[in-house]
């Protein structure tokens, strides 16, 4: 009978990688084959007093991707000073920073937004200003958007430019020269498409979409029933200014589920 292949133990790897004596560039090397959902196991572990030590090593932008797989990321964001904290937030996904701001007190909050460049700020000010049962509390702004006059080769170099910041880039989000919501393009599509195809020949004009103050409890069945990796969120003039990931939608479903149970 064949061994039992003996499965790695990540977390114990990462363990002995961040204790170890290495510069900032050794310990980036040596970690960056690892997943952050094991990088944050491992994170949890460790004293605050080693935190502290790791996180200008591993910078802001690799900190803020590890803290959105951190139950309670708030509690990690106060190991650091406002300057640091700051710089994590805008690299965070806006509706994740909001999650973390709201755990934080009216004055350390207050401060933190004050201090990140306008973009964030903005976004992070935008989700704030909806109630907790609206659709618009729950989007991110981290979608690729392309206005509908491009040609293939100039939609793909625009998709290129944009994935550098962000993580969702499927679908590809359409919009008119009003800037209003015209339609989606599914990733293979836009991959495939010879360079003589209209890109109008791609657009989904039909896609399903949100508006950004309908109650989550009105919609999430309609948002389940279209099983799409993201649902993108309008304003009643039609304005594409967020999505709702299927991340956020199981987060939601399980809260609820939770909630019955619970009765």
């Amino acid at each position: 009978m064949d061994k039992m292949v003996q499965k790695p133990n990540y977390v114990e790897e990462l363990l002995e990688i961040f204790r170890s004596p290495l510069n900032a560039q050794e310990l980036r090397d040596q970690i960056s084959d690892y997943h952050e959902s094991d990088i944050a196991d491992a994170f949890e572990q460790l004293s605050v007093e080693e935190r502290k030590k790791l996180y200008p090593l591993l910078g802001a932008e690799w900190v803020a991707e590890i803290f959105s797989y951190i139950e309670d990321p708030d509690e990690y964001l106060q190991e650091l000073n406002l300057d640091q904290a700051a710089k994590v937030l805008s690299f965070m996904d806006s509706d994740d920073a909001v999650d973390v701001l709201d755990e934080l007190d009216d004055s350390t909050q207050e401060k933190l937004v004050g201090m990140l460049d306008e973009e964030s700020s903005h976004d992070i000010k935008m989700i704030q200003s909806y109630e907790d049962d609206e659709v618009g509390s729950l989007m991110t702004t981290n979608f690729v958007v392309i206005h509908d006059t491009l040609t293939i080769r100039q939609a793909m170099r625009e998709l290129i430019r944009q994935a550098c910041e962000y993580v969702n880039i499927s679908p590809v989000y359409v919009i008119d020269k009003d800037n209003r919501f015209y339609g989606a393009i599914d990733l293979k599509d836009l991959i495939i498409a010879r360079e003589g195809t209209l890109l109008d020949d791609i657009v989904s004009t039909s896609y399903p979409y949100v508006t950004d103050h309908e109650k989550i409890d009105d919609c999430i069945e309609q948002i389940k029933d279209y099983a799409e990796d993201s649902i993108p969120v309008l304003t009643g003039e039609k304005e594409l200014i967020g999505v709702i990931t299927s991340q956020d939608l199981v987060e939601v479903v399980d809260d609820a589920m939770g909630e019955d149970y619970a009765k």
